[in-house]
């Protein structure tokens, strides 16, 4: 029993050790060559497992790219709400979840703007399901922020909060694909940015009613 138990140990050192040499080799060299230069091939070569080893990590590419990163993203995802002034207005509380997601993406650009891209239509492959779980945990947790700011009376609409979440994520998502497009991302001008937005939403479109005199 304990000869076994020591095998099993082995073997779950060995896996966590070549997941951890394929993910330092495919981020850098993600990052070095671009993603589309990189092949399979030269991240096994680079991790130096071989190509059936890399495989039952990740079943392409993309998969592996988000195998790399799904720890770190549900991470920040966890931390940026959790460091979120709870009893704060509607958009400072909105603006400080989000800072905590520009604030990751931005220490990283040029390998954001390869997660980024690689987003869309991303629904294919185990770290796909498990990056597409993260996300709808974040929408829960915006619907919970909507509810909230509802209930105090900071939101007059009578939409569905799970609408209005939606509708915030797809501002922020908007904005961090426009921020990441420049040379250098400055964090403040990002926020600035997203601010403005946020507002725009929170205050509508429809015209103030005149008081009657």
């Amino acid at each position: 029993m304990q000869l076994r138990q020591k095998a099993s140990s082995r073997r779950e050192r060995n896996k966590a050790e070549k997941l951890e040499k394929i993910s330092r080799a495919a981020r850098r060299l993600f990052i070095r060559r671009g993603y589309d230069a990189t092949t399979l091939r030269d991240i096994a070569a680079q991790a130096g497992v071989g190509l059936g080893t890399l495989f039952s990590y990740a079943t392409d590419k993309r998969d592996l790219l988000f195998l790399i990163i799904n720890d770190d993203i549900e991470a920040m995802n966890q931390r940026a709400f959790a460091e979120a002034p709870a009893d704060a207005a509607l958009l400072e509380r909105l603006v400080a979840i989000f800072h905590g997601f520009f604030d990751f993406f931005g220490r990283q650009p040029n390998l954001s703007r390869i997660i980024l891209k690689e987003l869309t239509f991303y629904s294919a492959g185990p770290q796909a399901r498990r990056f597409q779980h993260g996300r709808s945990e974040v929408l829960v947790r915006l619907s919970e922020v909507v509810r909230a700011a509802q209930r105090r009376g900071e939101i007059g609409s009578g939409e569905d909060a799970d609408e209005i979440a939606y509708t915030l994520f797809s501002i922020y998502a908007g904005e961090i694909r426009h921020w990441l497009g420049a040379p250098k991302p400055d964090l403040d001008s990002g926020l600035a940015a997203l601010r403005r937005h946020f507002r725009l939403l929170i205050a509508g479109l429809q015209p103030r009613h005149k008081s009657s005199s």
